[in-house]
């Protein structure tokens, strides 16, 4: 039992590693549109307030 959790952890720690190296792409592309559109959404509900120029 204690060599199993030992496995797993270092498999963690491996996975992790991995995973700082390794630039998930889609994700950050779908991150980047999403904020965009937010941002692009807000700037359309601030035209329509008589207090933004």
């Amino acid at each position: 039992m204690r060599k199993i959790g030992f496995k797993a952890v270092g498999a963690r720690l491996t996975l992790r590693r991995h995973s700082r190296r390794h630039v998930n792409w889609t994700l950050s592309i779908a991150v980047f549109s999403t904020l965009v559109t937010i941002g692009l959404v807000a700037l359309y509900l601030m035209q329509e307030t008589p207090e933004f120029p």
